[in-house]
């Protein structure tokens, strides 16, 4: 029997019992332009001005204190980790020194890197960490906690401590707390020492070049940071004749090379010592100490020339004194010239006999001969000769010489003379009128010429009494010791009262 097949539809949202709704309408929104407004002009720049009192104090600051206010207004742009960083103690806690860096910064280093520290000291430390916490500064890693950082000294900079205890051939070992480290020879020092062994023992800050498997540090990088800052401020206030201690980086034939501390000048070959001709090989050798003052000056090229030869040792000062006018000493000739011949007298101390005088004499040079001081030029520094027995050669005399008078007392007066060395006017070489004193004559800081007597050791013993004066006062006081005898005296008050009767 066939039925038919039932076919199931899927209920519909709409039905046959539900009449159909009409669509509404959907507005469409329609955005409004907004009306054009009219701009307004740019407002005029606000000009600003300085107050005249900011401007008094800077132009009343020196140079020095510019320099620190700029370094201070910089120093907040510039805490990173390994920065040197300058600041004064504020206040100092029970574990930790605070630090004013500027800027509205504020450090903090371990109290026992400063045991003795002091509110108002200025420190200079280095950056270890700068976070939401503060800045973390250290003077230098030292110890155990130099051993446990060397990463992060390695990466900042900061310096670590370290004691060399031992030498090789490529350079120095060096113990940085319980950790082992090796410093190259070259790296030592930017100085050379004259005994190697010398660094033996002793503690030093390096800088962290390597870790790893073999730590490699590093002095002289920390000592060349040094030595720039220093040589700014050497520069600024370098003058010629000013004198300082320095120290042989180098020696060559025409010179040597000296560290003044930042600064290296030059000792030409003739300023190493007053002979002039001296080998600087044979007299100077690097790392040896010298004692020099500046000749000559070139800010723009960035040269000093110095001079190792003492000033008071400078043979010119025995010109006058040692060596007068009219006196015959020995010498050797140093060189012979179509002009004449050139004497020295002693080292650095060369006269000249003109070729006019040398008419007969048949000198060679190293030659040991016999001369007369026939001038001496002060000025120019120039000895004028001519050989003994000469018929120009002037009687000897005493020599004439000028100073300062720098004390007055009743047996005499000091004087300062030209060439610095300190004069003795005895009262008895002085022909003062009957009734007067020493102080009537002279004064403190007058000037005074005076003729050498004698000299002993540093002291010249002068004379203000002519060469007539000098004959009659020995003369009559030769004549009056006779007079009386030795034991002679005044006698008894009675002997004068019975003498007095007669």
């Amino acid at each position: 029997m066939f039925r038919p097949k039932t076919v199931r539809r899927r209920p519909s949202a709409v039905t046959d019992e539900t009449p159909p709704v009409a669509p509404e309408a959907v507005p469409v929104a329609v955005p409004e332009v907004p009306a054009r407004k009219a701009v307004a002009p740019a407002p005029p720049p606000v000009e600003t001005k300085l107050d005249p009192n900011d401007l008094l104090a800077l132009a009343s600051m020196s140079r020095e204190e510019l320099d620190s206010a700029m370094r201070q207004s910089l120093t907040a742009a510039r805490i990173e980790p390994g920065t040197k960083v300058t600041g004064k103690i504020t206040r100092i806690g029970r574990d930790e020194v605070f630090v004013d860096l500027g800027g509205k910064s504020e450090g903090q280093v371990e109290r026992s890197e400063l045991p003795n520290a002091a509110v108002g000291d200025a420190i200079s430390a280095f950056v270890l960490e700068s976070d939401e916490n503060g800045v973390t500064l250290s003077l230098r890693l030292s110890g155990g906690a130099a051993s446990e950082h060397l990463e992060t000294a390695r990466e900042t900079g900061v310096p670590v401590e370290g004691k060399v205890t031992a030498r090789n051939a490529g350079g120095y070992e060096v113990r940085i707390g319980n950790t082992r480290a090796f410093c190259p020879a070259s790296h030592i020092s930017r100085l050379r020492e004259v005994d190697p062994d010398a660094y033996i023992g002793q503690t030093f800050a390096f800088r962290v070049l390597e870790t790893g498997d073999k730590v490699v540090v590093s002095r002289r990088v920390l000592q060349d940071a040094e030595a720039e800052v220093k040589a700014v401020e050497l520069w600024g206030r370098l003058e010629v004749g000013q004198e300082y201690r320095g120290v042989v980086k180098n020696v060559l034939n025409f010179g040597a090379f000296v560290d003044i501390g930042g600064v290296e000048g030059l000792v030409p070959r003739r300023e190493i010592s007053w002979a002039g001709n001296a080998d600087p090989t044979t007299v100077l050798r690097p790392g040896q100490a010298v004692e020099v003052h500046v000749l000559e000056l070139d800010r723009e090229s960035r040269k000093v020339t110095l001079s190792a030869r003492s000033l008071e040792d400078d043979p010119w000062n025995a010109m006058g004194t040692e060596f007068v006018i009219g006196a015959s000493y020995r010498g050797k000739v140093a060189r012979l010239e179509a002009f004449g011949a050139f004497i020295e007298l002693a080292p650095g101390l060369t006269g000249l006999v003109h070729a006019s005088r040398l008419a007969g004499v048949g000198w060679a040079q190293g030659d040991d001969v016999e001369i007369t001081v026939l001038g001496i030029d002060g000025e120019r520094r120039r000895i004028e000769l001519t050989p003994a027995g000469a018929a120009d050669a002037p009687a000897p005399a005493a020599t004439e010489v000028r100073g300062t008078i720098t004390e007055v007392m009743a047996n005499g007066v000091s004087v300062r003379l030209e060439d610095g060395r300190t004069g003795w006017l005895s009262a008895r070489e002085v022909d003062l009128p009957a009734g007067t004193v020493l102080a009537q004559r002279y004064r403190k800081g007058r000037p005074i010429t005076a003729k050498v007597l004698s000299i002993s050791g540093a002291r010249v013993d002068l004379t203000a009494r002519s060469d007539e004066e000098e004959k009659n006062w020995r003369s009559e006081l030769r004549q009056a010791q006779p007079a009386a005898s030795p034991r002679a005296g005044f006698g008894t008050f009675a002997d004068l009262l019975n003498a007095a009767k007669k």
